[in-house]
């Protein structure tokens, strides 16, 4: 990519006319495409959806009615009693005025009292479709009481000559009796879950305070645009009832109205943020940079990202939701990077066409990931969320494609900056030199990691919706006036009739399973049973009971006064056989109730019905599908979680890959995105102990820690890598990036913490909380990891202080592997086997001669064992004299590498070590050392004395290392006498090992395994009677022979390294001290 870009550079530079040209054209298309684009203030459009909520949501929202408004109408004094003549008045005034307006239907000022009565004669007439079983009980219960028939009559009478007589005169014509009333409950029932009163056909309250009147909005609840003139419609006739009307307040609630509002409040916030942004921005640019065409610029990148994003999404859609462009503050805040990396490194580098050079690394890397952590949005389930992934994407890629083939054309070099060092943060405690603050940071990370794992979402929709303070106390009106929730039931069916069928199996059955729970639905309604069921009960009833039942009427209305022609409907009906009928014969019955208890779709009908009073759970057990209101937040809630544990894995997952794939070293991208993963456990953590929850819209804040946090640790990084590389300091200018983009980040960000719509400000302060936290990570987390894999740690005894040299080789991830892995298997081996072991070999049983020999066996087998099983390590060893190890002798060994003392006990059981007392006092494997045999060098040779004689009588060779420790450069050190002096005390012959490659596999100050190769030899035996006794017998003479000895093992040892350190075998420390190293440099 790098030799593509500085291709088109290097055309560009020489042909400036057509650049401009094609600049310009682009600009044009991009702002034609632009103008195109549809905006939409829905916030629902950021609600995910799994099909089972969509399908939850769709039916809720066809029955709740969410395109209705409803005009509310209050005494303006409070703790007055209410007029209801000024109310009604009132609602007639704003009826008449609305009925005129376009965008308003299904307006209910009053109840239709027609449309009731058309409906109740409609029942009526067609009583038998709807009798059950329990109503033909009912009516045998009633005509068996001792004049009942009478008395009804006589009530009727008496109730005739109330005021109110009258509006009964249509229900008594049908019913005189009483005998259908269950079926007209049933009626009345479908209103009862909600806590209003009719009051002369007006809709008041139950406390007769406030009255209301309804209407639909044809547009819908998204239309915010056709509805904001609808609001601004109704808020001028609200205007004029109140001022007609001045003892009452009108005011307006509903779905189109608080989507209106949220538009408003998006709109005026989006505004602000971006406008505040924009001049704390360009005031911080202009001091920064003091030339203004640096700052023009970077504006004309971000503009150049910006139409292009707009460009592209009209391309994928006609809409974009505005609250898109509202988060187009922060996006800006994160695009801005690109082109002050840039200017800031041209400062530096005088050269632009060596500066693009080296920032196309960087800045490609940082917006590969910062886009493809954006493209993750695109498959969740929120539209909107797939929106502000793409609109992210498309604006970081205009913004670095301006940055990297036209900024380069036109900006100007500058001076450098001058002492750009001392700018940096004085970061002291950042620099890995305090072990107390990184402690101290590991204990803050654990405690909050585990507060990280009770992470809560907040699925309810009024915690991000904007409303004013009138709205929510209209809102909380209405909500008391609405009795509990219901359980929502449903069935389904291919067709009307077979939904009505299974209705009437659900109804049953959920009869039988919730005795005391109360079923409000459109079944029942609706022919109960099949017809020719129900109308053979009604042929039976007529044939057995209507003769005595007409007598018994005829004669209780000659006495009560009343004509029998007042009831020849009812007479009538009783004669009257009926006669099966199609289901679209019931449609007056569907056209007043459909609305709230049918769904009619393309190829399927849905039956809603309300249960009250019934626990849930047993409503859901006994049909197929029930939700409540609950379970709507709930499976909201289950796909919030989805989407969230999604984001963060798919963008942390997207990120390292890309990080991975541009560093070439895993080490390297696991260090630049620890910083992201501690702070997503910080910011997780911070938020459970501070209350905050996440919603569908903070969720984001997962996108911009990825995207914008890896932009930072990808420059500190790269600054680190650099400095490692070619000794230059870099880090410092790279540092100041980082902080001043960071800076103006939090600008663009921070400005979203002041907007009204909590949907913005909770995106603002969870966004600053988490990107806080980034930037702390991202300036301390890379150089301490990358100081502790490169460089080690030197006490100055002069000056007293810690100083850091670089390691000869660096830390690998295979090397941590290898090396805990090696430390793990040895502590398991010592704890589970070795050290029990010993304990129950020693003290169990007498201590034979057989028990000592069999534990150096054991010794033996299990160095061979961890020989073969230490990964990375090939250990081999040379024994061409054919040493046979059955005569003991004083060996001696030039020392390297713990490694050693395998390379040596793998030879014979019968050999120990002279060690030093931190080896023979170890609480891992001290006691190991003292059982078998192996004595401490400090206490002396005197005073081991009687006890190596005493083993070597008994046929154990002695090791000691003449150098008497560990070489770190793995040349030899000068020898020390005592193991001549022993040889000497003993008549014992010297047996010279020779050790290569140990110290390189594990070096003495080095914890750390590298691969290589542990290669010992065994040389030809001394012999002391070779020698003249009298040589040595006094120290000179040892010392001597010590000299000699040392001459000896320095040709033998060159000679071995020669043979063995080839290139190939050299190849592998040069790559290793080069792994971290950029290439080219």
């Amino acid at each position: 990519m790098t030799k593509l870009f500085l291709s088109i550079y290097d055309f560009l530079s020489t042909h400036k006319v057509v650049a401009s040209a094609f600049l310009i054209l682009l600009f044009a298309f991009f702002i034609a495409l632009a103008s195109g684009v549809h905006y939409e203030e829905d916030i629902a459009k950021f609600l995910p959806q799994s099909e089972q909520n969509e399908k939850f949501q769709a039916i809720y929202e066809h029955t709740s009615s969410q395109n209705r408004i409803a005009v509310l109408f209050t005494p303006r004094a409070k703790g007055t009693a209410a007029n209801e003549d000024s109310l009604e008045m009132a609602m007639d005034f704003v009826g008449r005025e609305l009925s005129k307006q376009e965008g308003v239907s299904h307006l209910q000022v009053r109840v239709d009292d027609e449309k009731i009565e058309k409906l109740m004669k409609f029942i009526y007439q067609n009583i038998p479709y709807f009798l059950r079983d329990e109503d033909y009980e009912r009516i045998d219960s009633l005509l068996r009481q001792p004049d009942y028939v009478m008395t009804q009559m006589q009530r009727n009478r008496n109730l005739l000559l109330m005021p109110m007589g009258r509006d009964l005169t249509q229900m008594l014509k049908y019913d005189p009796l009483l005998l259908y009333m269950p079926v007209i409950r049933r009626l009345q029932g479908l209103g009862q879950n909600n806590g209003f009163q009719l009051i002369d056909g007006y809709i008041f309250t139950k406390d007769g305070q406030h009255s209301m009147l309804t209407f639909d909005s044809t547009y819908g609840s998204s239309e915010t645009h056709q509805n904001e003139l609808l609001a601004a419609t109704l808020d001028s006739i609200i205007v004029k009832a109140e001022k007609e009307y001045p003892t009452l307040r009108v005011s307006a609630i509903g779905a189109p109205l608080i989507a209106v509002t949220n538009a408003r409040q998006i709109k005026s916030d989006a505004l602000i943020a971006v406008s505040v942004a924009g001049v704390l921005i360009l005031l911080l640019l202009v001091r920064h940079y003091r030339r203004l065409s640096d700052i023009l610029w970077i504006g004309v990148s971000l503009a150049f990202g910006w139409l292009f994003a707009l460009a592209g999404m009209s391309l994928f859609h006609e809409s974009v939701s505005i609250i898109v462009l509202g988060i187009g503050s922060v996006i800006i805040g994160i695009a801005v990077n690109y082109p002050l990396h840039f200017l800031d490194h041209i400062r530096e580098v005088y050269d632009r066409r060596e500066a693009l050079r080296e920032m196309i690394p960087p800045l490609l890397i940082g917006n590969i990931t910062t886009v493809a952590a954006f493209l993750c949005l695109i498959w969740l389930d929120a539209r909107a969320m797939r929106d502000l992934g793409l609109f992210g994407a498309l604006m970081l890629t205009g913004t670095i494609l301006f940055v990297l083939i036209f900024l380069p054309l036109y900006a100007k070099n500058g001076r450098p900056l001058k002492k750009a060092a001392k700018r940096e943060l004085k970061s002291g405690l950042l620099q890995g030199r305090k072990p107390l603050f990184t402690v101290l940071l590991t204990v803050i990370t654990l405690v909050l990691g585990y507060f990280s794992l009770h992470t809560s979402f907040d699925s309810d929709l009024q915690h991000i919706n904007y409303m004013t303070e009138n709205q929510r106390e209209d809102m909380k009106l209405l909500m008391s006036s609405v009795k509990e929730a219901p359980v929502y039931v449903v069935t389904e069916g291919r067709n009307l009739e077979e939904a009505l069928q299974k209705n009437r199996a659900t109804m049953r059955e959920l009869s039988i399973s919730n005795p005391k729970g109360t079923i409000v639905g459109i079944g029942g309604l609706m022919p109960y049973r099949e017809q020719t069921e129900t109308l053979t009960d009604w042929g039976l009833f007529i044939d057995y009971k209507s003769d005595s039942l007409l007598t018994a009427f005829r004669a209780a209305c000659k006495a009560q006064g009343f004509s029998e022609e007042a009831f020849k409907p009812f007479t009538d009906q009783l004669q009257t056989k009926f006669l099966p009928k199609p289901i679209s014969y019931f449609e007056p019955i569907l056209g007043l109730t459909e609305s709230n208890f049918m769904i009619r779709d393309k190829g399927s009908v849905k039956i809603v019905d309300y249960v009250y009073g019934a626990p849930e759970d047993s409503v859901k057990r006994s049909v197929d599908l029930a939700f409540s209101g609950k379970d709507i937040g709930n499976q909201l809630v289950k796909v919030l979680n989805d989407s969230f544990n999604y984001v963060g894995f798919v963008c942390g997952f997207v990120v390292f890959f890309f990080l991975w794939i541009s560093f070439g070293r895993i080490e390297l991208s696991l260090m630049a995105f620890l910083p992201l993963a501690v702070s997503w456990i910080w910011i997780l953590g911070l938020m459970q102990l501070l209350g905050i929850q996440f919603n569908i819209v903070n969720i984001i804040l997962a996108t911009f820690i990825f995207g914008q946090g890896d932009d930072y640790t990808i420059f500190i990084t790269e600054g680190l890598v650099y400095e490692y590389t070619t000794g230059k300091k870099r880090l410092a200018s790279y540092k100041n990036s980082v902080v001043f983009s960071a800076v103006l980040m939090f600008i663009g960000i921070g400005c979203l913490i002041f907007a009204r719509h909590p949907a913005l400000r909770s995106l603002g302060a969870v966004t600053v909380i988490g990107m806080a936290t980034v930037v702390f990570m991202a300036y301390f987390l890379p150089p301490l990891v990358f100081r502790w894999m490169t460089r080690a740690s030197s006490k100055d005894r002069c000056m007293k202080h810690e100083t850091f040299i670089t390691r000869p080789l660096p830390y690998t991830l295979k090397r941590l592997l290898y090396s805990t892995w090696t430390l793990l298997m040895f502590l398991v081996f010592m704890f589970l086997f070795a050290l029990p072991y010993t304990w129950l070999r020693f003290h169990i049983g007498k201590n034979t001669e057989k028990k000592h020999d069999l534990y150096h066996k054991i010794i033996q087998k299990t160095v061979k064992f961890m020989m073969k099983v230490i990964p990375g390590v090939r250990f081999k060893s040379n024994n061409l004299v054919g040493e046979t190890f059955e005569k003991p002798a004083i060996v001696i060994c030039n020392h390297q590498s713990h490694f050693d003392i395998l390379s040596l006990l793998q030879f014979t059981p019968k050999m120990i070590i002279m060690t030093n007392s931190w080896t023979w006092n170890n609480p891992f494997y001290g006691s190991v050392l003292h059982h078998g045999d192996f004595l401490p060098v400090d206490a002396g040779l005197e005073a081991n004395m009687p006890r190596l004689r005493e083993l070597y009588a008994k046929g154990y060779s002695i090791v000691i290392y003449p150098e008497a420790t560990r070489s770190e450069d793995c040349t030899i050190k000068r020898f020390h006498k005592g193991a001549f002096y022993l040889a000497h005390e003993l008549q014992a012959d010297i047996l010279p090992m020779y050790i290569h490659g140990q110290g390189y596999a594990l070096p003495k100050k080095d914890f750390m395994l590298r691969e290589g190769e542990a290669y010992i030899e065994v040389g030809k035996r001394v012999r002391l009677d070779n020698y003249d006794g009298s040589e040595l017998e006094s120290n000179a003479s040892i010392r001597e022979f010590t000299r000699k000895m040392r001459h000896h093992y320095q040709e033998h040892y060159a000679k071995i390294r020669e043979r063995i350190e080839t290139p190939e075998y050299l190849g592998r420390f040069y790559r290793l001290r080069d792994y971290y190293k950029m290439k080219g440099l």
